[in-house]
């Protein structure tokens, strides 16, 4: 995975399988007005930075088989970002993002 100079290496750590429900939206009011229109199966994945500091969740669809999930060809286990794509993560939750990111991967 190339790193940009803006952008920054991200590793998933946390996945949901499951169906994604689209409904249709109010914009005004944001309520929910119809639906569910359509429904997908898919992965629901939380990146973080090495540091823990920072996290994004991506959605990638997915197919169910019987053995469970399969993802899409596309998936990446790691994904780089520039820092304004992601989200800060409370400083409580640091520790145990890096935790499980040195768990699954080889970073330093």
């Amino acid at each position: 995975m190339p790193v940009g100079d803006d952008e920054q290496p991200l590793y998933a750590i946390q996945f949901r399988a499951g169906l994604l429900l689209e409904w249709e939206v109010n914009q005004r009011t944001e309520a929910l007005v119809a639906g569910p229109r359509r429904e997908r199966p898919a992965l629901r994945v939380l990146y973080v930075t090495r540091d823990g500091r920072q996290a994004m969740v991506r959605e990638w669809d997915a197919e169910r088989t019987a053995s469970g999930w399969r993802p899409d060809p596309e998936f990446a286990s790691s994904i780089a970002r520039a820092p304004a794509d992601c989200d800060d993560v409370d400083a409580e939750n640091h520790e145990s993002y890096r935790a499980l990111l040195e768990k699954r991967y080889d970073v330093a």
